[in-house]
């Protein structure tokens, strides 16, 4: 990951933290990609991934802050 994307992905991060809904819908599309191939390779079952993901998305914007 470049520097750049880095950067931009903790100034979503920090959005996301004040609630900024259009922020975390960036930060989705912006990782999801990565994250869901992730879960994939570690759990070997796309539902479970899936699942996983889910619930790491809901700590970002429960936690983010």
């Amino acid at each position: 990951m470049t520097t750049e994307k880095r950067d931009e992905i903790e100034a979503l991060i920090a959005r996301v933290a004040l609630g900024d809904q259009a922020a975390f819908s960036r930060l989705y599309d912006a990782t999801s990609g990565k994250l869901l191939a992730i879960c994939l390779r570690v759990l070997n079952e796309r539902a479970a991934a899936e699942d996983a993901m889910q619930e790491v998305y809901v700590k970002v914007w429960k936690n983010a802050d």
